[in-house]
Order: structure tokens, then C-alpha cells, then sequence
């Protein structure tokens, strides 16, 4: 089978900044928008293995790279809308097929978008998402200490959220610990703590079934970051709750960890180092080898059905 080229372009225009990898083949392609996770920045191995496969496919950065904000907190979703059409007016690029890839802050942001813009948004991807909107993360010290606030914003007004707990006694010195021995922190525990709040999580939740296309999930038991599987489990849940018209499915991998992507993507090395993301090194080799070509086969399948 021949090998398909792949063309580069930097992207910085309509205050866009990302990759566009494109494959080179005659026929208009389907398209994806590949978004990484808390880490911020670019990275863009993810989307020139989907170019490598016949997909056009766009890493965007959203915040932490050229003119965009810093922090994560109140990212306006029209952003990613305007991405959205700028991909969909590229030449050689189907208009109708285009797809959302994204993990982890990427895939609650993914599940944001189906849900947001429907129309725009065929097939949906979340590598160790969440259906429910946590804060937005601050870098900067003084953003910080303005409390907790929404990571998306839609029409100028931020986008519900649930905030994290503050640590307990006893997980201040854990944390102090690791973080005096260098060693990374685990988030899971406030995750799971926060989910106690019935109230407060209903009207956090991404509305999913708004999504009009395919979904697919993929997670990892053993995920330290937070609970991704059981999150997966949550949207499975409300798809079926809905009778949701279109394939779904979560590929749940035992024992593994956070770090389930698309071959190629290198998340921001400072933020890997200093939060535990969980899983066995075997685990998590295994749930990246055997997801890779089920998200292909999956995105080919609905993509080419030009779903949504």
C-alpha cells in the first residue's frame, strides 16, 4: 500500500492558532480537529498521524501558544466554532465530514463542541474524557486566588462548571509531601469527592445527547488523573438514557492510565511530571496499541458515512 504524503501548514489567521496536516490525495477528504489537554500549547504528532490515514486534521491550540490567553479559564467556544468553519471552507476538504478528537480537558471539550454545535460536528472522540465541565485551570498566581472559574465561555457569559473541593487535612500533607519529595499528586480523589454533589454535577453536565453523530470513549481503569472510565460510563449512560440514534461505545481498558491518546501526541512535559496519571507500563502500552486501530476504523467508518 502506498504511503500518503502529508503537507504542513502553520495556521495563524482569524486569530486561529494551530497545524493543518493534509494528506495528499485528489477526492475531498474528511476532516478532524485534534485538541490536546490542560497542558496547553501545540502538539501536533496526533494530527499528522489522522493526515497519514487520509484525514485532514488540525491540532488546535486553544490557549498556552502564539496570541491566545495563558490560562485556562472562560476560552470563549466560539473559537473552536470559527475553527470549525475555517477547516470546513479549506480546499480539498469535505465540508460535511468533519470530526472532534480530543483527551483529556481535550475530550470534555470535545463532548462540549458535539453538544454546542451540532450541526457543525459529525463524530465525536474522547480519549479519557469528562461529560462534566470542571474549572478552568490558572497558571498565573493572581488568577489563581480569584477562585474557582469556568474553563469555556459562550457568548460572553462563562459556561457552568463544577469546582473542585479544597483538600482535606489529611490530603494537604500527602500533597505537601509529594510535592517536597518531587513526586507527582494524584487528582482523582477530589474528582470523586466532588461527584457527591448530585446538584452541583447535574448542572455542570455537558447535554450529550445533543451530540448529532457517533461517539466513541476510550479510558483507563487505573486512570490517577481522574476518573476517566467512570465518566465514560456516565455519557454511555445518558446516550442510552436518550435512545441516542447514532453507534456509541466506550473502550474501557483495565489497569491503565490516563495517557491513552493518539499515537503521536506529547503532552506538555512539565504538567506530566507533576500529576500522577496511573496505569501499569504494560497497561497503558497495551490500551494505546489496541485503541489506535479501533479510533481509526471507527472515525473511517462514520466519517465516510458522512454522518451529522
Amino acid at each position: 500500500m502506498r504511503e500518503i504524503e502529508v503537507a504542513r501548514r502553520p495556521v495563524e489567521e482569524e486569530g486561529l492558532v494551530g497545524t493543518l496536516f493534509r494528506p495528499s490525495t485528489s477526492a475531498p477528504c474528511p476532516a478532524v480537529i485534534a485538541l490536546g489537554g490542560a497542558g496547553g500549547g501545540l502538539s501536533e504528532g496526533g494530527a499528522e498521524t489522522l493526515a497519514s490515514e487520509g484525514f485532514a486534521a488540525l491540532s488546535l491550540a486553544y490557549f498556552g501558544a502564539g496570541g491566545l490567553p495563558q490560562e485556562l479559564v472562560e476560552i470563549p467556544l466560539e473559537y473552536f466554532e470559527r475553527a470549525l468553519a475555517w477547516l470546513r471552507a479549506q480546499p480539498g476538504v469535505d465540508a460535511e465530514r468533519v470530526a472532534v478528537v480530543g483527551n483529556s480537558k481535550g475530550g470534555e471539550l470535545a463532548l462540549l463542541l458535539g453538544a454546542t454545535y451540532p450541526e457543525d460536528v459529525g463524530v465525536v472522540v474522547g480519549y479519557a474524557p469528562s461529560p462534566i465541565v470542571w474549572q478552568g485551570i490558572p497558571f498565573d498566581r493572581e488568577v489563581y486566588y480569584g477562585g474557582p472559574r469556568s474553563p469555556w465561555s459562550l457568548r460572553g457569559s462563562p459556561v457552568a462548571f463544577l469546582p473542585l473541593p479544597r483538600p482535606l487535612p489529611s490530603e494537604l500533607i500527602r500533597i505537601t509531601g509529594s510535592f517536597l519529595d518531587g513526586r507527582p499528586v494524584s487528582g482523582r480523589p477530589f474528582y470523586e469527592r466532588a461527584l457527591a454533589n448530585e446538584a452541583a454535577v447535574e448542572a455542570a453536565t455537558i447535554a450529550v445527547e445533543r451530540i448529532n453523530g457517533p461517539v466513541l470513549l476510550v479510558s483507563g481503569t487505573g486512570d490517577e488523573l481522574w476518573p476517566s472510565t467512570r465518566f465514560s460510563e456516565m455519557v454511555v449512560e445518558k446516550l442510552r438514557d436518550h435512545e441516542h440514534p447514532y453507534p456509541y461505545d466506550h473502550l474501557r481498558y483495565e489497569g491503565a492510565g490516563h495517557l491513552i491518546t493518539l499515537p503521536g501526541y506529547e503532552p506538555d512535559s512539565g504538567w506530566v511530571r507533576r500529576v500522577e496519571l496511573g496505569g501499569s507500563r504494560e497497561a497503558n502500552e497495551f490500551a494505546n496499541t489496541d485503541s489506535w486501530p479501533k479510533v481509526l476504523a471507527f472515525l473511517k467508518e462514520h466519517l465516510e458515512q458522512g454522518a451529522g
